[in-house]
């Protein structure tokens, strides 16, 4: 079974409390930034939906039958749709069998449960063909939307569902949480881990096992070395193509945001990348806002491209942002340190 997140306890308490009076919403809308576990809050809902012998808390068992098939991925009443195999889209035909599906009488428990993620993945066509089921839902339904972009949804879809938004927990209870995953070792790095990834634990989490500080002071290695003209923006996407392209873009963008920042007064310990405050106060020094914004505009809108999985050729992406760095910072004669 999912965990059930520390910081989610208060949309799963009013959720169980609506479950007791029978007024559970027929659509949610879970929306959040990335690693802050929603889609595991989702499996824990529809497991607790599916539950014959729920716990205290509104938990599914894990032993009922209603469980184990919800775990097996085969309950006949749960359905969960996602783009399908090679496609970036959730197509008007997906939702269709949402429809066929939702159309039947349940089979194994009282309410019958679809899961889209990502709901922002539908297709214009697929959100109109939802938006149908939405307004008039057939039976005991409950419909889960799992969204780390709402604003991609149609304003139809949702002020047609109940909105949980998951926001980052406090950093001291985030710091407890991670703290009980990771060796004492890492203890100095759960600050600035957290401060990266804009709070979100698990996407923390995922920072510290798959070592993302490294590959990002290696990367930022490489700005600082293209800024003094040290480096090939060419051969720097290369190597950098080879892990997801996301995680540059954001740190480029946080980058970027941070020397605005300090070129506007603010001080270095308020910064996303603070461990490098002095290097970037440099950089402040040596560009102006015209360019700064012209670069963080690009950023931005590549890393949009890059999230709404829209067809584009990632290295000529990267390199055209490197190149633009270039000629932002070129002037800079510092090291990185």
């Amino acid at each position: 079974m999912p965990e059930l997140y520390p910081w989610q306890r208060f949309h799963w308490n009013s959720l169980m409390a609506s479950q007791a009076r029978k007024r559970m919403p027929h659509a949610l809308l879970l929306a959040g930034p990335v690693g802050m576990g929603k889609r595991d809050f989702a499996a824990n809902l529809v497991q607790a939906l599916s539950c014959e012998d729920p716990q205290e808390g509104g938990q599914g068992c894990g032993f009922c039958s209603g469980c184990r098939l919800q775990r097996a991925g085969s309950h006949p009443d749960n359905m969960n749709l996602f783009p399908q195999e090679g496609r970036q889209t959730i197509s008007v035909d997906q939702i269709r069998q949402v429809q066929t599906h939702l159309a039947l009488k349940a089979r194994q428990s009282n309410v019958k449960t679809v899961t889209i993620l990502p709901a922002e993945a539908m297709t214009l066509n697929a959100a109109n063909s939802l938006l149908k089921v939405l307004e008039e839902p057939p039976g005991k339904t409950v419909l889960i939307l799992v969204t780390a972009i709402v604003s991609r949804l149609p304003m139809t879809i949702r002020s047609r569902c109940q909105r949980l938004l998951f926001s980052p927990p406090h950093q001291e209870e985030a710091q407890l949480w991670l703290r009980q995953r990771l060796p004492s070792s890492r203890e100095r790095e759960l600050k600035i881990l957290l401060t990266l990834v804009g709070g979100a634990p698990l996407r923390a989490l995922q920072y510290a096992e798959q070592d993302f500080l490294s590959l990002r002071k290696h990367f930022i290695k490489n700005l600082f070395f293209l800024a003094q003209d040290k480096a090939d923006p060419l051969e720097i996407a290369q190597n950098h193509l080879k892990n997801d392209l996301g995680e540059p873009l954001y740190w480029m963008s946080t980058l970027v945001g941070d020397i605005l920042r300090l070129k506007s007064g603010t001080s270095g310990k308020f910064l996303v990348n603070h461990d490098i405050a002095d290097s970037l106060q440099l950089l402040a020094e040596r560009t102006d806002f015209k360019m700064l914004f012209a670069l963080l505009e690009k950023i931005d809108r590549d890393l949009w491209l890059w999230k709404g999985q829209i067809s584009v050729n990632p290295q000529l992406l990267l390199e055209g942002l490197l190149i633009q760095w270039f000629w932002c910072f070129s002037e800079v004669n510092h090291e990185y340190t």
